[in-house]
């Protein structure tokens, strides 16, 4: 069975706290989470010198963040790195000419556990996290989804975590209106990955707002890399659009073969 990659918003860790839009839809995808075999996290928390992923055994929950209520530190998500899918990333990697290396000393950051919890609290499906290395930009995140896009192949739910604008300087109130650049910036996204091509995702970088959405960009990456582990046919639907904080967005996007899907259906 192949699994259609997502794009999930991780938001702020104060996110699971809250109910709202993005709180909702994040809380009504649990059974697509659930109809993988297993799960494989892309975070822009996990920024490392060279290719990771996680080492076989129980993933601590990292808390990777501080100030907020004390209630957010006590949650631990129940995951397990499984001997079978981390041999099976790192095959898929090397086979695709990328070097990848185990590592033990990391667990789920906030960017993946806190959409977990929120689309399968009661966890069960093993699960990986592969790590972003600094030096990468768009064109290189979409190469590491290129090498990940045979584990959709085989039931594995490849899923990148962060936000398509994350500009903390200019974070408002939830009742604050969201600023017309926002939105802008936002629906030129969307365009892009209704084309889901490796010139579209890079040239997301060339647009007007893009540094004023993304002071720095590693909260994108993991959707180029979304975008690449999709296939070279597949296309991006946004499934889900809300923000929090007035600019902190929470577009969700699916990636897949939708045209032939409702010729078949028909």
């Amino acid at each position: 069975m192949k699994q259609n990659p997502l794009f999930l918003p991780h938001g702020a860790p104060d996110l699971v706290l809250k109910p709202g839009p993005a709180t909702e839809f994040l809380s009504g995808i649990g059974d697509r989470i659930r109809s993988a075999a297993s799960v494989v996290m892309i975070s822009p928390h996990w920024q490392t010198d060279t290719l990771k992923v996680s080492a076989p055994g129980v993933l601590d929950t990292i808390h990777d963040f501080r100030g907020f209520p004390d209630q957010l530190y006590k949650i631990k998500y129940a995951a397990e790195a499984k001997r079978c899918l981390v041999d099976h990333v790192l095959r898929t990697t090397c086979r695709a000419g990328l070097a990848i290396q185990e590592d033990s000393g990391w667990g789920l950051d906030h960017g993946a556990w806190i959409p977990l919890s929120l689309s399968n609290p009661e966890g069960g499906i093993p699960v990986v996290q592969v790590s972003i290395p600094k030096h990468y930009d768009l064109m290189d995140s979409y190469e590491l989804g290129k090498a990940l896009a045979p584990l959709a192949e085989n039931d594995i739910l490849i899923i990148g975590t962060g936000a398509t604008i994350h500009n903390f300087k200019e974070l408002g109130s939830d009742e604050t209106p969201t600023p017309q650049w926002a939105l802008d910036f936002d629906e030129h996204v969307k365009e892009a990955m209704e084309r889901a091509d490796a010139n579209s995702v890079i040239n997301l970088s060339s647009h007007p707002d893009y540094t004023r959405a993304l002071p720095t960009d590693e909260h994108l990456l993991p959707l180029a890399v979304v975008c690449g582990a999709a296939g070279a046919n597949a296309r991006g639907r946004r499934i889900h659009h809300s923000y929090t904080y007035s600019t902190l967005s929470m577009s969700a996007y699916e990636f897949g073969s939708f045209e032939a899907q409702r010729s078949k259906a028909a």
